[in-house]
């Protein structure tokens, strides 16, 4: 038996979002920008979320990288060019060297994978981790991912890895064409990982424990990604670390935030300093990193084709 970590019941109520006017002028009918400053459990409050149209034939969606180097949402918007509607961040990645630490993929093709494996104790862990993709249709799915085999090909999941338990014996197997439940290639147009899931079936399904990530329990400036099932894509993201004025959201509130607003699925993005919407070439929310926008080296861009 899968033991899967189901968010529980939420108290705060539905927050009541308004068109951004300055966000919106210009922008396509099937684009538009919502805010709210309403206090969420009390404490002070700010985020602002995109809906855009999978389906309108004069918009593309697509997923840009930084080849080796970081860049902010505003400097994607200006190389890309005058076509970009908005830009938001999308996976977890290295200081170090600038390399993405979740799948990435453009046109079908694999540019980034999600973690294949860790050490804890000297044992060998496998993980799936979340992802979000858009077929080659304008479909939108999220799922539980693993690169697997030499050419590290996307494999989907409907449920995340999960230890093994006998006893005391603890197994972790390799995810790989038939393991875990209902593996299938993930043939994905563009796709961007990050992790953990928040919403499922359109319920709260925050898997932290199943997906191994730590430090993600407190309040926080939060990017995420989720989707209707009349094909509307929500971009979220959430201010944070800005005292009386607002103060982030933890991953179960995020999760009952994007039930609210009707999605099936949803997914948890980096966070923290490199959370950005920059939508109509402006700012959303206020960036927590005191220099501003934090430079980052993946993407996901909606332009006009």
């Amino acid at each position: 038996m899968l033991l899967l970590s189901i968010t529980p019941a939420f108290a705060h109520a539905q927050l009541t979002w308004h068109p951004s006017e300055k966000h919106n002028s210009g922008l396509p009918p099937s684009i538009r920008v919502y805010e709210t400053t309403d206090s969420l459990d009390g404490k002070p409050f700010r985020a602002f979320y995109l809906e855009a149209d999978l389906q309108d034939p004069q918009l593309t969606f697509e997923m840009h990288i930084g080849n080796g180097k970081r860049y902010t949402a505003a400097q994607y918007d200006s190389m890309i060019g005058p076509s970009v509607l908005s830009v938001i961040n999308t996976t977890f990645f290295s200081f170090k060297d600038n390399s993405n630490l979740n799948i990435v993929m453009h046109n079908g093709k694999v540019l980034a994978v999600n973690p294949p494996s860790h050490n804890v104790r000297n044992k060998t862990i496998y993980t799936t981790r979340g992802a979000f993709g858009i077929d080659k249709k304008g479909r939108p799915d999220i799922a539980w991912v693993y690169n697997v085999g030499r050419k590290k090909k996307a494999y989907a999941y409907d449920a995340p890895a999960t230890p093994d338990i006998q006893g005391t014996d603890t197994t972790y197997r390799q995810p790989n064409k038939r393991y875990p439940r209902g593996a299938h290639r993930w043939k994905m147009k563009e796709a961007a990982g990050g992790g953990p899931v928040l919403v499922q079936d359109g319920k709260p399904f925050v898997t932290v424990k199943e997906e191994r990530m730590n430090g993600v329990a407190a309040s926080h400036p939060r990017s995420a990604v989720g989707y209707t099932a009349d094909g509307k894509l929500i971009l979220l993201a959430i201010e944070g670390r800005n005292k009386g004025v607002a103060e982030g959201v933890t991953l179960e509130q995020m999760a009952k935030i994007f039930t609210d607003l009707h999605c099936e699925e949803a997914l948890n993005l980096d966070g923290g300093g490199s959370s950005a919407l920059y939508v109509n070439h402006m700012n959303t929310i206020k960036p927590s990193d005191a220099n501003g926008q934090r430079a980052v080296p993946a993407v996901l861009v909606i332009r006009r084709k």
